[in-house]
């Protein structure tokens, strides 16, 4: 039995469980939803991204954002980066500078150049003579950037913003050889004269008993992604794609791993979606650091239940059987991608909720990138809370477009920063449609506190997407062989 599609002005369900009671992640309290009315603003570039008459504008018209050459290409250090990185990823960085073949717009921000620590993207960008508005890269800032840097030395909002305009991407490990191993995983991928991946996606989504989150992304998204939808029909059909999927009773953590193997049937997919809760670690919990935002499987029997490592999935559970090489994951739960160190949704407290020992990335999504020297090409994923908002779309209930939007570019060979684009769009339009309403409110048109909620939530939900890896890279699909159904 399908779950009911939640109203969008409801309170937001969160994508997460408490690994200590086995209990939903909590809602947004009441003090936060008030403070709705108070001070929140839409930055300038993110009217000018949501302006109809340019909103699918980030390179400037008369450059190719597929093609290197036109786009450009640039590595962004902090200033206090060690060398040894910048030696690890220079295969990298000489393989995107042969690509772009100009000088003028491949561009290596170190030294000087590189991230200070007071620095945000708008002061980075302003010590290089360049604004947030449609980016020409040969005005010194090329469109494809990856960051080197944990999100303490580059901040989450410096990447977000930054984001609105450009094509970003992240790397950061915890050791140098997982940088080495990252740089050549890719270049492997790119030079390989056989891709070793086929025209495959597969479909991860749990749903549990009792649970309103998951079983909205199950009954809605997943459902019509793998084909439930008459009018769309499933995700990459366009482009010969089989799909083949694991929603609900089969979504369990076995499955999972199948997945991320050459087992699953077909061989491993090009394309993994996977939508699920992601796991929540107390801030002095010893296992936050590897296991924060694992996503949580159908094995687990539902909110409020006991939870242990036997229902996720985490980096250590990752074996010789898990390959990664060439592999996109879209990965949506709580967490998934990263956590800050206080809590985001509580913004009046005088002492904020602290909820890690430190703003962090997530470890699964590292370590698939780097997993057996022949990681995945990236991972788009979550940072902090996850909420069904990003799911819906006014009160016309679950809607796939934005979803389809992102997946079809990728799965077009679109460059994956290029493809992400389109969440930014929707960020700036969400952003909008906020400050719209607390606009309305402030001349006294009636607009709910659960109104305000969903549209501020939603906006979030879509800022919060980062991509894990280099954003330049994209699918081989017109070198993949195609799979015939049994």
């Amino acid at each position: 039995m399908s779950a009911p599609t939640p109203d969008l002005f409801e309170m937001p369900l969160a994508f997460g469980v408490d690994a200590d009671t086995g209990r939903i992640l909590p809602s947004i309290d009441a003090a936060t939803l008030a403070s709705l009315t108070h001070g929140e603003k839409n930055p300038a570039e993110l009217n000018e991204r949501a302006n109809p008459e340019d909103i699918s504008f980030a390179l400037t018209g008369e450059l190719d954002p597929n093609d290197l050459s036109q786009a450009g290409w640039g590595i962004v250090f902090t200033s206090n980066a060690d060398p040894a990185v910048r030696a690890a990823l220079q295969p990298l960085i000489d393989r995107r500078r042969q690509q772009v073949n100009d000088d003028s717009i491949f561009k290596i921000f170190d030294g000087a150049d590189a991230v200070l620590p007071a620095d945000d993207a708008r002061s980075w960008l302003l010590r290089k003579g360049v604004t947030m508005q449609v980016v020409d890269s040969r005005m010194g800032v090329p469109y494809y950037l990856m960051l080197v840097g944990s999100p303490e030395e580059i901040s989450f909002e410096f990447q977000y913003s930054l984001d609105i305009f450009w094509s970003v991407g992240r790397l950061h490990f915890p050791t140098v050889a997982e940088y080495a191993a990252y740089a050549q995983s890719v270049i492997d991928y790119e030079q390989s004269p056989k891709v070793p991946r086929s025209r495959q996606i597969a479909i991860f989504a749990p749903k549990h008993e009792g649970d309103a989150a998951t079983g909205l992304f199950a009954d809605k998204i997943a459902s019509d992604l793998a084909g439930g939808s008459a009018i769309a029909g499933p995700i990459g059909k366009r482009q010969k794609f089989l799909l083949r999927s694991a929603i609900g009773e089969g979504a369990t953590k076995a499955a999972l791993s199948q997945m991320m193997s050459d087992s699953w049937p077909g061989g491993a997919p090009a394309l993994l979606i996977s939508g699920s809760h992601g796991m929540g670690f107390g801030a002095t919990d010893p296992r936050l650091a590897g296991m924060q935002g694992a996503p949580v499987c159908q094995d687990w029997d539902g909110p409020g239940s006991p939870i242990n490592e036997k229902h996720w999935f985490s980096a250590a559970d990752l074996g010789d059987a898990n390959k990664f090489h060439g592999l996109i994951h879209f990965f949506f739960a709580c967490f998934g991608g990263g956590c800050p160190k206080f809590d985001t949704f509580q913004r009046l407290s005088n002492q904020p909720k602290q909820i890690a020992p430190n703003t962090m990335l997530a470890r699964l999504p590292q370590a698939m990138l780097t997993h057996q020297s022949s990681g995945a090409l990236a991972t788009i994923a979550h940072v902090d809370r996850a909420w069904g908002y990003s799911l819906v779309s006014d009160r016309r209930g679950a809607q796939t477009q934005g979803f389809r939007d992102v997946l079809g570019s990728i799965l077009r060979g679109d460059r994956l920063g290029q493809a992400m684009d389109r969440f930014n769009v929707r960020w700036a339009g969400l952003s909008t449609e906020l400050l719209d309403s607390l606009n309305d409110k402030q001349r006294g048109k009636v607009v709910t506190d659960a109104e305000l909620a969903s549209r501020w939530v939603a906006r979030d939900d879509a800022r919060n997407y980062i991509v894990f890896g280099d954003p330049a890279v994209r699918m081989r699909q017109e070198d993949m062989p195609e799979i015939l159904p049994a």
